[in-house]
């Protein structure tokens, strides 16, 4: 529930294949509970039979303090999706104010999400509550690139509480819960102020060349992730080639 001094924004995306060749069918909804809030709009770049390419364009600044940014993605079984960002998130200083970031994906059987998310960047005095939920049937298949910057250049980090929680058939995959403020970030990083990952789940990816940050997931799935002081440092393109060709069967 909102409270008074929130601006809460929500995104809604769904894509179902078409049964008779023709264009999937893309439905988005985007609803304010106040007219100053700032939304993510999808915008549809490209649709075939069963495939679709949606941008995640910001339609103002984000985040401020009082946001409440919630995005829904459902992919319909048989049905691919592609999520793109045209650049990063940052979110400000908040002056002792605080912001929401949360996602919910749900795939159905032998549905597809990658998603090529860019940097999410916490400024010094930001303070953020960011979740992501992935619901996943049996046969889904996902890709997903996150990068978390704590402070711009030559800044210090802001508080952030990441939260992801992934399940295939009701299986835990995935579960953590990352608080990090500039005290735990000093000693839970080392120092090191950024945090790349990519997530697989699926049919298992290549090996080869991308052994390095590799962790081979208990009930299925890989997580790669790398630490760095800058965000060239923590780069992980080799790993998120393989898992987007995993995810889309090349």
């Amino acid at each position: 529930m909102l409270t008074s001094t929130e601006r809460g924004a929500r995104t809604r995306v769904r894509v179902s294949p078409s049964p008779d060749g023709a264009r999937c069918r893309v439905r988005t909804e985007v609803t304010l509970s106040d007219p100053s809030a700032t939304s993510l709009r999808p915008v549809l770049v490209h649709h075939d039979a069963r495939q679709a390419l949606v941008s995640l364009v910001p339609e103002g600044a984000l985040l401020l303090a009082g946001d409440a940014i919630s995005l829904e993605v459902s992919v319909d079984a048989g049905a691919r999706l592609d999520l793109v960002e045209p650049g990063g998130t940052v979110a400000f200083d908040m002056r002792g104010g605080s912001a929401s970031w949360s996602v919910l994906v749900t795939l159905g059987p032998g549905a597809v999400l990658t998603w090529a998310g860019e940097p999410f960047v916490v400024a010094a005095g930001a303070d953020v509550d960011r979740t992501t939920v992935l619901r996943l049937a049996d046969g889904a298949r996902l890709a997903l690139r996150e990068t978390l910057v704590l402070g711009r250049h030559r800044e210090a980090p802001g508080s952030i509480r990441q939260r992801t929680d992934v399940t295939v058939a009701g299986r835990p995959v995935l579960v953590e819960d990352l608080p990090l403020n500039p005290a735990a970030a000093a000693g839970l990083l080392g120092g090191r102020r950024v945090v790349s990952s990519v997530l697989s789940v699926g049919p298992p990816p290549a090996v080869a060349g991308v052994t390095e940050y590799r962790f081979d997931l208990d009930a299925g799935g890989t997580l790669w992730r790398r630490l760095g002081a800058q965000a060239h440092e923590a780069e992980l393109g080799a790993a998120w080639a393989a898992a987007h060709a995993s995810a889309v069967g090349q």
